[in-house]
């Protein structure tokens, strides 16, 4: 069947996106999800910003990853961390905000402070960087920011409530940025 490469990778053939002159960041990009979609950035000649918490991790993602790739260690998901990235990072024409964490847990028994985590990590991370980096984009007149949400957004799992309501609300910034972008050439999926 066309479109479907080996190692079970998904591709459609025929879409030639070419992203050279462009810088993408892609938060949480040192493993799975994030570090696919850094690799597929990298291939359409993006310069690509891999991000991660801890220097080890990011040099080891870096190391595997062809093309014009650099890794930024920074906690994104607090307000320094976010300036520090900023500080080696100031512009960017793609921001994928992949950063999120899941796990399961009886419903009536996650607690405030799990709750405000969530939010923190799956939400407020990405809200933070979009305020930073989207007013550059509109200057330029191009960007694209995506986040990256899950079914879990619309099917809410019972042992994870916590999880599918923030990704809901991520959801919800999408359509509100994508509102405030209307018209500048940025997107906000």
């Amino acid at each position: 069947m066309e479109g479907i490469a080996p190692a079970s990778r998904w591709y459609y053939t025929g879409v030639n996106i070419d992203l050279t002159g462009k810088t993408a960041l892609v938060t949480g990009s040192t493993q799975g999800i994030g570090l696919a979609i850094a690799k597929g950035l990298a291939s359409a000649g993006a310069r690509v910003v891999v991000n991660g918490r801890t220097a080890e991790r990011v040099d080891e993602a870096v190391a595997g990853l062809s093309g014009d790739v650099v890794g930024v260690a920074a906690d994104v998901t607090t307000a320094e961390g976010v300036a520090g990235l900023v500080e080696q990072v100031p512009a960017v024409d793609v921001l994928v905000n992949n950063l999120g964490i899941f796990g399961a847990a009886p419903a009536r028994e996650i607690s405030d402070d799990e709750w405000r985590r969530y939010f923190d990590v799956n939400v407020l991370s990405a809200i933070r960087l979009i305020r930073t980096y989207l007013p550059g984009m509109t200057e330029r007149g191009w960007g694209r920011v995506l986040q990256i949400a899950s079914d879990s957004a619309i099917v809410i799992p019972e042992e994870m409530i916590h999880y599918g309501t923030s990704k809901t609300a991520l959801l919800a910034v999408s359509r509100g940025f994508a509102k405030d972008a209307a018209g500048t050439g940025v997107t906000v999926n």
